[in-house]
């Protein structure tokens, strides 16, 4: 057994050297990521659930594909020792050495987060039997799937897709699957209690693997594990070719999870007539069943517009906690439907943009969020607005003047205005809603009288009305707008961009009075420097020493990944002058931050800056 053991030692030295050196890099990288996270212990969760798997994968090839591949088994045969004990060596080595890097990970982290973290036994023995117990499961399963040989590529494939299929299928998010949610990030800030329900069906879990692995390593005195490791055969080939393109094609047929049940809401105004929609009643009924009758008059010709094959439907929450022009949509977790809220009972609320959010965001819910793809957002933006403001000359006045201060402001930025359809998002997030929207609906009704109320009605269906698959086909299969518009007629791509650019500098050139009357201040965000690693935000608005309107502050610290920014997770100040932001920052973290003040003239909140950038 001893010269088995130093056999394997010295025959992976170099690669464990390598694994050594790799995972200290790996170390380094997550203890500064975990710097943003509020506790030094999120970079071993993070090397626990992303690292973990991975080395347990690694070593059960060097150990065990690597060997039967390559026929060295053959070898380990000729020693006095018995199958058994080859691979009890082999499967004690590689969990060994797991929990020893794994261990070494974990004491680095604790002396790192000594006087940061309030470290007691009892939560350093939890956070330990959470880690030991997935990687355990993950090792287990590593090696038995190894003993597959040419079939462990197939099997690999199947069971992800399964894990794929059964979260898509059922209610049971994967995270919280007994293996995976041990790695959450309550891993790190449960102290008092063990999930041992979630332990005891892991390490069940994993000792059944390794009495498979025992039973498939011994079965046939080992010629079985023997027959699993020759190369596969033409025919093999195929049919496993065969099986892997069904496995995809089942992934991409993957239709809506179990149907939830549609939202109902209760103590309600309902429309009288036409779509479904639902007001709650709150403090004032009368005012929301007019807010509901109105709503449903909207839906109704929006669904004759696009000719939907599904009748609309929508829920409205009062929340008097929002401004009169700032409107949310609610998570369903447990229900399907469109759910917003809105503050409708308070003094000056904003009917018309409403009116326009709850047709965008019953849009969105109805092409499953493919409208809402950036190439086709400002179409779907554009487009609410334009339905609400049909038959309203005065609101499209409003709207007008609006869009002639957002195509300003872009174009004082370095990319212009001519950038606004291929870089939505992006001019959404330094707009803000209300400027945003103004610019879409002014692009759309340019679109609508160059192309005519009958092709623009086409052009609107084909990329608003059809209800997608909820799969991989709503991406793979949906044409481009560019395509939708080249099949209508219509300019598309850098010539539509083109005379967008000149209608921006028409409606400037005819409203340069009422623009001449709406003059922005100037914004500056500074990081400054505090005790320690530490910088406080610093923002001036306006010149310094002068008083300026009321203005609100939005800001948030951005991850590695984070893309579009929802307002509702936007901390927010509200405020007259300029100051501090009340949160301190790391060197190298990424901010955004945007200022935000009620405009009389436009009648809504502008967005009067706004910028993603990095603290130093």
């Amino acid at each position: 057994m001893g010269a088995l053991l130093r056999k394997e030692l010295h025959e992976h030295r170099w690669v464990l050297l390598v694994l050594c050196l790799l995972l200290c890099l790996v170390q380094g990288v997550t203890l500064l990521s975990a710097r943003q996270s509020g506790s030094p212990m999120a970079a071993f969760q993070a090397m626990v659930a992303s690292m973990g798997p991975l080395i347990a994968l690694m070593l059960a090839n060097r150990l065990v594909v690597r060997e039967y591949m390559g026929r060295t088994q053959l070898f380990l045969e000729t020693l006095p020792v018995s199958r058994l004990q080859v691979i009890a060596v082999k499967w004690l080595l590689g969990a060994t050495l797991l929990f020893l890097v794994m261990a070494a990970s974990l004491a680095i982290v604790l002396f790192a987060a000594r006087g940061k973290v309030v470290l007691t036994p009892h939560f350093v023995a939890l956070v330990a039997l959470r880690a030991a117990s997935f990687l355990l499961l993950m090792y287990a399963l590593a090696f038995a799937i190894g003993l597959t040989g040419r079939y462990r590529f197939l099997i690999w494939g199947t069971l992800v897709v399964s894990c794929i299929l059964a979260n898509a299928q059922g209610q049971f998010a994967f995270s919280k699957w007994a293996p995976i949610f041990l790695v959450q990030e309550s891993m790190i800030y449960e102290r008092l209690r063990l999930p041992l329900r979630e332990v005891l069906i892991t390490c069940a879990a994993a000792l059944a693997l390794v009495g498979a692995t025992f039973a498939l390593a011994l079965s046939a005195q080992g010629s079985l594990v023997v027959a699993l490791s020759r190369r596969m055969s033409p025919r093999e080939k195929s049919i496993v070719t065969v099986a892997l393109v069904d496995l995809l094609a089942a992934v991409a047929m993957v239709d809506d999870r179990k149907d939830k049940p549609a939202f109902a809401l209760k103590r309600a105004a309902h429309s009288q007539q036409g779509p479904a929609v639902a007001v709650g009643a709150g403090t004032d009924p009368a005012a929301a069943q007019s807010l509901a009758n109105r709503l449903a008059g909207d839906m109704l010709r929006l669904q004759e517009f696009l000719a939907l094959p599904l009748e609309p439907a929508l829920a409205v929450l009062p929340d008097q906690a929002l401004d009169v022009d700032v409107f949310q949509q609610a998570a369903l977790p447990n229900a399907d439907g469109v759910v917003v809220r809105a503050a409708f009972n308070s003094a000056g609320f904003d009917h018309d943009g409403f009116r326009a959010y709850a047709l965008a965001a019953w849009l969105r819910w109805h092409a499953r969020e493919n409208a809402s793809r950036e190439e086709r957002r400002w179409l779907l933006d554009g487009f609410a607005q334009w339905m609400a403001a049909r038959d309203q000359p005065e609101r499209q006045q409003a709207l007008s003047l609006r869009a002639a201060v957002a195509a300003r402001m872009l174009q004082a930025q370095p990319a212009g205005s001519g950038s606004a359809m291929q870089q939505w998002f992006s001019v959404r997030e330094r707009l803000g809603t209300c400027l945003a929207d103004a610019l879409a609906w002014r692009m759309v009704s340019s679109l609508e009288q160059g192309l005519g109320e009958q092709r623009f009605q086409a052009v609107s269906r084909a990329a608003l009305a059809a209800r997608p698959p909820n799969d991989a086909r709503a991406v793979l299969l949906a044409p481009s707008l560019d395509q939708l518009l080249e099949q209508a007629g219509a300019p598309h791509g850098a010539a539509l961009a083109r005379q967008f650019d000149a209608m921006f500098k028409a409606d400037q050139l005819r409203l340069a009075t009422r623009l001449d009357l709406i003059a922005l201040p100037p914004v500056v965000f500074r990081a400054r420097p505090m005790r320690g690693s530490s910088y406080e935000i610093h923002y001036q608005v306006g010149e310094p020493g002068a008083v300026e309107a009321p203005f609100s502050v939005h800001y948030a610290e951005l991850g590695p990944w984070d893309g579009q920014l929802a307002g509702e997770t936007l901390a927010r100040i509200d405020t007259a002058r300029s100051g501090i932001l009340p949160a301190s920052y790391v060197a190298g973290a990424r901010l955004f931050t945007a200022v935000e003040r009620h405009e009389a003239l436009l009648g809504c909140s502008v967005r009067v800056a706004a910028q993603r950038w990095e603290v130093k």
